[in-house]
């Protein structure tokens, strides 16, 4: 029976290549999105798997700039009263609470860059920064120094300067995946605060906006028997405050991305439902058109399990046919993606994780597998109906 089915699959080569084309092309849709999807959530968790920090503390309407600033590392600039750390600090189960404020540096000869990020940090209770070097030079950190996310250019050494001052680099950031931390470059807090004194030096430098004491955010780290629910719903009793975590962000990344790739899995549920149509209205005329040829082997002593399982393997095997094909579809597909998607992630400091290769295999595998389902679906009805013909009925029919 196998090699039958495979005998009237040749028969018409035009219709069999269509009908595992258009397999394919569902099978390529579905393995190419399921890759992506699990590729976005492997970078979110790695990369905020790394931020250290429980929960953010930022002024209120701000939460939308600390996600941009995060996820990006696009500079943005919004300030609090920094008194509140005491507050956080007091309340029970909070371990550790740090501030950090963010300036920009404006374009001009003041300034080696324009629109650079700058994020002020205290190195003595930092626990964000610091942990993540892995170049530095071998002596403490100092008020005349910097640290770069691993994005930047600047090398361990470098001198750059900032309103007219000189830092030095004094370390570089591992890659945390999150544009940041990536993207930013971190001095003392306090020289953040003499950069306000330093940029009124310049007519063309608009105001910072910001006095000394004032913070950006505060990053607090719960204690682990601590539940932070109740320590994120005190904090948050303050109106001039909200409170943002890394799940808040992840949930929040993941609602836009479901809703950019709806548009694809809508399409491809419709192309998988079409094809099971198609599947089963072209395999209902085959079976009509083969009434003669079914009849005569029931008449020389084929049983119907064995008409229901020519028919079935018939569509099985082109549909598993189309789903090999879909793979490299699929491929090709990842690929257009890298290229285009993924490069402009990259340049928005968002490195695409892609999934481990064997689970890219499996997920080849799955395609594969959803592809044969198609077809078994899809014969069901014409399998049954090709059985039940009498021999004398379908060999009269077919003349």
């Amino acid at each position: 029976m196998f090699g039958l089915a495979l005998r009237n699959l040749q028969r018409k080569p035009f219709r069999t290549y269509a009908l595992a084309l258009a397999v394919a092309i569902a099978i390529g849709a579905v393995f190419a999105t399921a890759t992506i999807m699990w590729g976005v959530e492997r970078s979110l968790g790695q990369g905020f798997s790394k931020f250290g920090a429980d929960a953010l503390v930022v002024p209120k309407g701000a939460v939308v700039n600390i996600k941009s600033a995060l996820l990006t590392g696009e500079p943005s600039t919004f300030y609090m009263k920094g008194e509140y750390a005491k507050q956080i600090r007091a309340l029970a189960g909070v371990a550790k609470v740090t501030p950090q404020i963010f300036l920009t540096t404006a374009a001009g000869s003041h300034c080696i860059v324009g629109n650079a990020f700058l994020v002020g940090f205290d190195p003595k209770t930092d626990f964000t920064v610091m942990p993540w070097l892995y170049q530095k030079q071998d002596r403490e950190f100092g008020n005349g120094d910097v640290i770069v996310g691993g994005n930047n250019n600047y090398q361990v050494g470098d001198v750059v300067y900032f309103y007219g001052e000189t830092f030095t680099v004094f370390g570089k950031l591992d890659r945390t995946g999150l544009g940041l931390y990536d993207n930013a470059i971190f001095l003392h807090i306090e020289k953040a605060y003499d950069l306000i004194d330093s940029s009124k030096k310049y007519a063309d430098v608009p105001s910072m906006g910001f006095a000394r004491g004032d913070v950006s955010t505060l990053l607090v780290q719960i204690g682990g028997t601590a539940k932070a629910n109740l320590i994120r719903f005190a904090i948050a009793k303050n109106p001039d405050v909200r409170v943002v975590t890394a799940g808040n962000i992840v949930t929040s990344v993941r609602q836009n991305l479901t809703a950019l790739f709806t548009g694809t899995v809508a399409l491809t549920a419709v192309l998988i439902l079409g094809n099971v149509l198609m599947i089963s209205a072209i395999f209902s005329t085959i079976v009509n058109e083969r009434k003669k040829e079914l009849g005569l082997l029931r008449a020389i002593g084929a049983r119907r399990l064995s008409i229901f399982s020519l028919v079935f393997s018939e569509s099985v095997m082109l549909t598993t046919f189309g789903g090999l094909i879909g793979l490299g579809l699929g491929l090709i597909l990842l690929r257009i993606f890298a290229r285009s998607i993924g490069f402009h992630l990259e340049s928005l400091n968002i490195p695409f994780l892609w999934p481990p290769m064997l689970h890219i295999v499996l997920l080849g595998a799955g395609s594969v597998l959803f592809a044969l389902l198609m077809g078994a679906l899809g014969s069901v009805y014409p399998a049954i109906a090709g059985s039940r013909f009498e021999p004398y009925d379908a060999i009269r029919a077919g003349e």
